[in-house]
């Protein structure tokens, strides 16, 4: 572990990871610097390749600023790596289990691609105010989609079940804020602890380096 935080903290120093000056000083690094450790680790969904999970919310201004940058990341990675999004799931915040569940129709629907950026803006551009299903149902009309295919998606059980399932991941994860990016369930990183949203990607980039190497070791 020790070895791991060495080899990314002298790819900083040599610029391998090119984190300015101004960046630094302005990111809350946390005690571990530009990643933490899991502890304990959480297992793999796909144990074949090296996973990234992005936990977000709809409701964040920061993951919204932040996905098209995610989106261009995505492109660029490699076959052995593997990546997806979560939504997160608080309870003392009761939007968060009902944008999950938009969440979760949108990818059981296989929409989620169209219409992910589309819930993002109807937030943050457009104001509305997702806590009612009428105001939900409308927006999907809004856009086009199947409003009784998607009315029956969001009001089934097993979209419960989905919410649920993001509600313990958010928990085992432990995922206080976002974004949150998880390496392989071993280590994780966010733009402000990166140094900035830029950052964050290179960081990532270099933690999924040395999971490669590591997974060549073994």
């Amino acid at each position: 572990m020790n070895q791991l935080r060495r080899a990314i903290t002298t790819s900083l120093s040599l610029g391998l990871i090119s984190i300015p000056h101004w960046a630094q000083a302005a990111g809350d690094h946390g005690a571990e610097g530009v990643f933490s450790t899991m502890k304990p680790p959480v297992p793999n969904a796909n144990a074949e390749t090296i996973e990234i999970v992005e936990f977000f919310w709809y409701g964040c201004p920061h993951c919204f600023k932040v996905d098209p940058m995610v989106n261009v990341w995505e492109k660029k990675l490699s076959a052995d790596v593997s990546f997806r999004r979560e939504h997160i799931v608080w309870d003392s915040r009761k939007e968060t289990s009902i944008h999950a569940q938009i969440f979760a129709t949108l990818r059981a629907m296989d929409s989620l691609s169209k219409y992910h950026m589309a819930v993002f803006e109807a937030i943050h551009k457009d104001r509305i105010n997702f806590r009612e299903d009428g105001a939900i149902i409308n927006w999907a009309i809004k856009n086009g989609i199947d409003s009784k295919a998607f009315e029956s998606m969001y009001k089934s059980f097993g979209m419960q079940t989905q919410v649920n399932r993001m509600r313990t991941l958010t928990s085992t994860y432990k995922i206080d804020g976002v974004p949150k990016f998880i390496v392989n369930g071993q280590f994780s990183t966010e733009p402000h602890q990166a140094g900035g949203e830029v950052q964050v990607f290179e960081v990532l980039n270099q933690l999924i380096a040395q999971q490669r190497i590591a997974s060549k070791r073994n």
